[in-house]
């Protein structure tokens, strides 16, 4: 027999819901069973106790009776008469041995067996009545019924003890016990049989769900209906939509971007193809050198292109970017695209401002990505500022992180503001190059990161000014 068949049992109860649960119910079926076969057993000692240790008060009480008080030589002496009867009513039970015993005024016995433990005289309130204790005669166990009686009109008192084996009683006790137990080994194993169909029908809807899911076609990630699910399993099902409802938001994002990708390089692609083609017939050496420069800057187009294209995809990729998130300054970064563009606005006879706040602006973020939006915001404010104009980077501290760029170019219509953050998007005044993913990459990023971007006119002169707020990092009292 393989070792996996030996234990399957084991598979059973810990690889499985179903059976876990049985394996708990059922331990506690026995640990319960066990702590009722201990009280059972104590309560029918003590029950059967009851009638026993009544018949030795009677007995105790019917020596008292037989007592008689005589003198001898000026002295008090006891004596029990009938001793014969009397031995032979107590020991006349054939399953369990009886002992008696009379102690005198002096301590001696006057009449029984001595095997019988003495006890201690009582202080007081307990004269005439008949006590218990629980002792031991010969290596057996005997339950003692005894009792300090006066004898005539004597004010001494005589000790009166009575002691029977416990056969009887423990007799009693398991037969009560056994009344109850042996029930229970019938009781215990049907109550585990009818928790395992409960619980057997209680999973029905899980199985209706596996075979559901089972049966959908891979493309399939339309939620699972909640309908007759119950309540406990409804928060996985819930649950369970939303990760199939971000799952489908990301495969759509998916599939729009490798379109637009595919549509936007469609273009370029014919057309470095066809200025390669006239180049390869084009036998004037001028002729070929124009061709091949309006091939380098389809080149150079497309790749700028493809670059957008991979920021796009980049910042789609929110639960891989949020993972990378990290605290920096904001400044740092801002400080970092404006020097590395300050060569460019000065070849271009711009004027390029950076202003930055004193005070530190801390962020949780991803320093390439919030880099890759700035890029783009003063990619398209160089490239659409005339020379002599201004294009302005301000990183300012106020309900979060502000960053702004400002420009004097020909800016945006109102009713395009909003426009403009589609992708592929480009006004109909616009003259300039461009893919039109610039903003909507902007957008992406500062969303991920929880902020929000806007686009306006500046108040002093015509042009775009954008602004972007972000949250700042939490702060150890926040957190609190």
């Amino acid at each position: 027999m393989s070792e996996q068949r030996r234990y399957w049992w084991l598979h059973f109860a810990f690889d499985s819901l179903l059976g876990e649960i049985l394996l708990w119910i059922f331990s506690l079926l026995l640990f319960l069973w066990a702590l009722s076969v201990v009280m059972t057993y104590q309560v029918a000692n003590s029950i059967a106790n009851q009638p026993y240790d009544e018949q030795l008060a009677n007995d105790v009480r019917a020596m008292a009776k037989l007592l008689v008080l005589s003198k001898e030589k000026d002295k008090e002496k006891v004596s029990l008469t009938y001793q014969g009867v009397a031995r032979d009513l107590l020991r006349a039970d054939t399953r369990d041995k009886v002992f008696y015993q009379v102690l005198g005024f002096d301590g001696k016995i006057v009449a029984g067996d001595p095997e019988i433990p003495l006890t201690d005289v009582p202080e007081s309130g307990e004269f005439s009545e008949v006590q218990y204790r629980d002792e031991e005669i010969n290596g057996d166990d005997v339950r003692v019924a005894y009792g300090f009686f006066p004898v005539a009109s004597s004010s001494k008192f005589v000790l009166i003890q009575v002691a029977e084996t416990r056969s009887k009683r423990q007799g009693l006790a398991s037969s009560m016990v056994s009344g109850v137990i042996v029930p229970q080994f019938v009781i215990v194993p049907m109550a585990v049989l009818l928790v395992y169909l409960g619980l057997a029908r209680g999973i029905t809807p899980l199985q209706r769900l596996q075979q559901d899911l089972r049966q959908r076609r891979p493309s399939d990630l339309s939620p699972v209906n909640t309908e007759g699910i119950p309540e406990e399993i409804r928060p996985l099902i819930e649950s369970m939509n939303g990760v199939m409802r971000r799952l489908d938001d990301n495969l759509y994002a998916q599939r729009r971007f490798i379109a637009d990708a595919a549509h936007q390089l469609k273009t370029p692609l014919t057309g470095l193809r066809t200025q390669t083609e006239i180049a390869l017939r084009e036998t004037d050496p001028a002729a070929l050198h124009r061709i091949l420069s309006n091939v380098a800057v389809g080149a150079e187009r497309l790749s700028h292109l493809t670059q957008q294209l991979l920021s796009l995809a980049r910042a789609e990729a929110t639960t891989e970017q949020a993972g990378q998130f990290v605290s920096l300054d904001v400044r740092e970064v801002a400080r970092a695209v404006a020097e590395e563009l300050a060569d460019r606005a000065l070849a271009k006879g711009i004027d390029f401002g950076y202003e930055e706040s004193e005070q530190a602006i801390p962020l949780v973020g991803s320093q390439f990505l919030l880099r890759e939006a700035l890029m783009n915001l003063l990619d398209n404010a160089l490239k659409y500022t005339p020379g002599g104009g201004q294009v302005t980077l301000r990183v300012m501290l106020q309900d979060g992180a502000v960053l702004q760029v400002e420009d004097s170019g020909p800016g945006v219509p109102p009713d395009e503001q909003e426009k403009v953050f589609d992708r592929f998007y480009r006004g109909v005044l616009t003259e300039a190059e461009g893919s039109g993913l610039g903003l909507a990459i902007v957008r992406e990023i500062i969303e991920l990161h929880g902020g929000k971007v806007s686009l306006g006119t500046p108040v002093t002169h015509p042009g775009t000014l954008v602004t972007m707020t972000l949250p700042l990092a939490p702060t150890a009292e926040d957190e609190e």
